[in-house]
């Protein structure tokens, strides 16, 4: 379970998996007001690692041989 925020000041909560010791289940969505946005389905959209400027997230990826490295992308519609 972890939870995280957006540019709007959005409240992103991770619930747990349907199995035990499944950490990646549905992404719940709410505003600081505790209003609920929506919910992603697990598996939906990637965790991002952080938030940037004028739309920029970072991810963690891992390749093939579990070698890790940050990538940044710029998301559409900001």
């Amino acid at each position: 379970m972890g939870w995280g925020t957006g540019w709007d000041c959005e409240i992103r909560v991770r619930r747990y998996g349907e199995q035990p010791g499944d950490d990646d289940g549905p992404i719940d969505v709410v505003t600081v007001g505790d209003r609920y946005i929506g919910t992603y389905p697990a598996g939906a959209v990637a965790w991002p690692g952080a938030f940037g400027p004028d739309g920029l997230v970072a991810f963690i990826e891992r390749d093939e041989m579990d070698v890790r490295s940050v990538v940044v992308k710029r998301l559409r519609g900001r």
